[in-house]
C-alpha cells in the first residue's frame, strides 16, 4: 500500500523542524513535509505527479509551484543541512574520512530539459541524451553523507542558449547569459566548497578520469591536500635515476615488474573485510606533472599481467603505510552506491520538471531525505522504530516504509469517509466494490 496519508508524520517531524526557518509559509512547510515523504514511497517515479497521485486529498499545482516558483533558497536549506551533520557528534566528518568528487548522467528524452545534450551517461556505459551533474559527497568506516553538487552545462549547450538570448532580447530581459565551466572546473570547484564547509578529511578521493587531467591534480595540489587517484593503463610515466629518461605507459611499467618486486599486504576494506594483495610501492614521474609521485601496483597475485585485474594508484602522500592507502581507496565506490540508492530508492534522476532550479532543489531534496536516513541510523532512532537489526540502506528504507504504510493505515481507520473518496473521485472505484 504505497500511499501517505495527508498529514505530518510524528517520525519525521523533529528533522523537518530543523528545516522550517527556510520557508516563509505555512504552505512552503507543508508541501515541503509531502514532497520529502513523497521520495521514500516505493512507487514508480518519484516525480510531482506520481507523488501528489499517491496522497489523498493532494492536488498536483501546490507541490508543482512550491518545487518550481515558490520564493525558498534551495541552497540554503543544502547549507543548514551539511551544518546539521557535519555539527552533530554521530554523523559529524572526522579527519580518518574522506572526500569522493565525480559526476552522475541522468537519462532524458528531447533537449527540452535544462542542460540536456548528447553525452556520456555512466549509468548506460555510453553517450546518450541526459543530463550530467558534478557531486561531492562525505564518507567514512561509520557513515556517509551528499556534501553539494554543481550542474554541468555542455558548451555548445551553452552557445546555443547565449545565442538565443542575444537573438531575442525582448523575451529575455534580464536573463545573464550562461557560462561554461568543465567537469574538471566544477570538481575544483566542489573542493574549495568541501574546505569553506569546515569538512574533516585525510584524502580526496579522486575517479580516474578526473585523476589522468593534469590541471585536476595540479589544480589539487595546489590547495595542498592529499588525494588518492587511479592511472589509466596509456597514461605515460617515467623512472627516477635510468641513465636515459625513458617514457613508458602504465602498461609497459606494470608488465615489466617481476614478481619478486610486489609485497603482500593485507589491510581492511571500507566494508571490514580483510583483503589480500601485492603491491609495488614505487615513486615515479608522471608525464605533464611537476615533481615525483607516490605509484601503487596493486595485483591480486604477484603473477598478475590481465591490466583489467590491476589497480595503478598515484598519491602525492608519502608517509601512509601500504594498507592505509589500499583501505581509503576501497572508500572511492561509496558515491556510486549513493548514486544507486539515490537513483533506484530516492528518485535523483526521475525528475520531470524541465528548468533549472526545479531540478536542482529535486536533487537537494535527495540529498536532505538521504541524510534523514543517515542521520537517524547514526542516532540509534531505528532501535526504537525496529525491533530487528538494520544494517544495511535498502532494509532502513524498508523499515521507514513500513512506518508509513502505518501511519496510512491509521488514517484510513480514523477517516474512512475521506478514504472512500479517494478511492471513488480520485482513482475511479465503484463505490458498491469500496463498501462491499
Amino acid at each position: 500500500m504505497n500511499y501517505l496519508a495527508p498529514v505530518r508524520i510524528p517520525m519525521f517531524e523533529p528533522f523537518y523542524k530543523k528545516f522550517d526557518n527556510i520557508f516563509s509559509e505555512p504552505s512552503q512547510r507543508e508541501n515541503f513535509r509531502l514532497y520529502g515523504n513523497g521520495l521514500m514511497l516505493e512507487i514508480k517515479r518519484k516525480n510531482i505527479w506520481y507523488i501528489t497521485e499517491h496522497i489523498p486529498e493532494t492536488d498536483y499545482q501546490p507541490v508543482h509551484h512550491f518545487m518550481h516558483d515558490a520564493p525558498w533558497d534551495e541552497v540554503r536549506l543544502n547549507d543548514q543541512r551539511v551544518e546539521m551533520m557535519n555539527s552533530n557528534k554521530s554523523t559529524r566528518s572526522c579527519h580518518d574520512g574522506y572526500v569522493v568528487v565525480d559526476d552522475t548522467g541522468n537519462p532524458k528524452s528531447g533537449d527540452s530539459t535544462h542542460a540536456t545534450r548528447k553525452q556520456w551517461i555512466g549509468s548506460l556505459g555510453k553517450v546518450e541524451q541526459g543530463q550530467v551533474v558534478v557531486t561531492s559527497h562525505y564518507v567514512d568506516s561509520r557513515k556517509d553523507w551528499p556534501i553539494d553538487h554543481r550542474p554541468y552545462l555542455p558548451q555548445k549547450w551553452v552557445e546555443e542558449r547565449n545565442a538565443s538570448l542575444i537573438d531575442n532580447p525582448v523575451d529575455n530581459p534580464d536573463k545573464e547569459p550562461y557560462v561554461f565551466k568543465s567537469k574538471l572546473e566544477l570538481g575544483l570547484e566542489l573542493v574549495d566548497d568541501t574546505i569553506k564547509r569546515g569538512i574533516r578529511f585525510s584524502h580526496l578521493l579522486i575517479d580516474a578520469w578526473y585523476g589522468n587531467s593534469p590541471d585536476f591534480i595540479k589544480g589539487v595540489e595546489s590547495r595542498k591536500r592529499l588525494y588518492i587517484t587511479s592511472l589509466y593503463a596509456n597514461r605515460h610515466v617515467y623512472c627516477p635515476g635510468e641513465e636515459s629518461i625513458e617514457e613508458h605507459s602504465v602498461k609497459e611499467l606494470v608488465t615489466s615488474l617481476e614478481d619478486d618486486a610486489f609485497s603482500e599486504v593485507d589491510y581492511t576494506k571500507a566494508n571490514g573485510k580483510t583483503q589480500k594483495a601485492y603491491v609495488a610501492d614505487t615513486i615515479l614521474k608522471v608525464k605533464n606533472l611537476p615533481g615525483e609521485h607516490r605509484v601503487l601496483i596493486v595485483k591480486p597475485t604477484p603473477q598478475e599481467k590481465d591490466m583489467d585485474k590491476i589497480d595503478v594508484l598515484m598519491s602525492n602522500d608519502t608517509l601512509s603505510d601500504v594498507a592505509s592507502m589500499l583501505r581509503g581507496w576501497s572508500f572511492r565506490d561509496s558515491i556510486d552506491k549513493f548514486y544507486l540508492r539515490g537513483k533506484d530508492d530516492l528518485g535523483f534522476d526521475q525528475y520531470q520538471v524541465r528548468d533549472d532550479r526545479p531540478i536542482r532543489r529535486h536533487w537537494y531534496m535527495v540529498f536532505l531525505m538521504y541524510s534523514f536516513i543517515i542521520w537517524h541510523r547514526q542516532c540509534g532512532s531505528f532501535k526504537k522504530w525496529s525491533t530487528h537489526a538494520c544494517k544495511t540502506f535498502g532494509r532502513l528504507l524498508d523499515v521507514i516504509r513500513t512506518k508509513l504504510m502505518l501511519y496510512f493505515y491509521k488514517w484510513c481507520v480514523a477517516n474512512p469517509q475521506r478514504w472512500h473518496d479517494f478511492l471513488h473521485n480520485e482513482k475511479g472505484i465503484p463505490m458498491v466494490e469500496i463498501m462491499s
